[in-house]
């Protein structure tokens, strides 16, 4: 419970919430807030060695070597589609409650993505960057969230995203000696959710665990934003015949090969 904040000339407060609620006023105000304990001990364990399988099936398949050339080596790309079970973290029900408060109730799984924060190593992940990239706008209302969900514990020395808090307000990345003094480490728990708006600067910290440090990131949009991988494509037609699932997937929002297909699939929407 929170002592009830003194103030000064505030005329208007936000009313008193808790729970999911509050988590959206923190990522709507700092860009960034921790769902604690979304899986248990088990189940994060369970991700992990999936997440470590389809990191070296991949590897087999594409080569180690020309994924370290694109600077692909720590990450396994959309693991839903060789692994079921990541269908959970992209379904969890809470999870996807507080991103429909954010986005509304049409989201599209944008991405999904393992990613691995190596022991003294650097890697894509270590540079600042959004989850939207190459963007310099802000909006009244996010676009996308992410929800990186913590397979290892999340600390400073393990290497844990550091984020600018509210510079998913700013278009422009701050100057070095600023983005230095207000950068922090977000700190979480295995089997928690660190979800924020996609605009908010962020990168993985420094491991100096001697340990990986190992995540799967998750990113909600609104339909107009194309997915990163086509998942009805990389999926060849798997869950189409779910409607909720087929819209958190992209089948209903993925773009028409004809006017025939755009019209068919307004019919069939139609119900008539």
């Amino acid at each position: 419970m929170v002592d009830t904040l003194k103030s000064y000339g505030v005329k208007e407060q936000a009313a008193a919430i808790d729970g999911l609620a509050a988590h959206a006023e923190r990522i709507r105000l700092a860009g960034y807030s921790v769902l604690h304990g979304a899986f248990d001990d088990h189940d994060t364990s369970d991700f992990g060695a999936r997440l470590d399988d389809v990191l070296r099936r991949q590897a087999e398949e594409f080569g180690s070597d020309r994924l370290q050339q694109i600077g692909d080596g720590f990450t396994a790309r959309c693991p839903l589609v060789d692994e079921a079970a990541f269908l959970k973290l992209a379904t969890h029900p809470p999870l996807l409650e507080l991103v429909r408060m954010l986005l509304g109730d049409y989201v599209v799984l944008m991405q999904q993505n393992g990613v691995i924060n190596p022991p003294s190593q650097g890697h894509t992940q270590r540079a600042y960057h959004r989850d939207l990239p190459y963007q310099h706008f802000v909006s009244s209302r996010p676009l996308a969230i992410g929800a990186l969900f913590c397979i290892d514990p999340f600390r400073s020395d393990t290497g844990a995203t550091l984020v600018i808090p509210g510079s998913h307000h700013a278009e422009q990345f701050p100057s070095a000696e600023v983005a230095a003094s207000l950068e922090i480490s977000v700190d979480a728990q295995p089997g928690s959710f660190l979800v924020f708006d996609a605009m908010l600067f962020h990168r993985a910290g420094e491991n100096r665990s001697g340990r990986i440090r190992r995540a799967v990131n998750n990113v909600f949009s609104v339909p107009i934003i194309a997915q990163q991988i086509s998942l009805p494509s990389a999926l060849n037609g798997r869950y189409s015949d779910d409607p909720a699932l087929a819209r958190l997937l992209g089948y209903e929002s993925a773009p028409a090969a004809s006017v025939m297909e755009w019209r068919t699939r307004r019919l069939r929407r139609s119900g008539k």
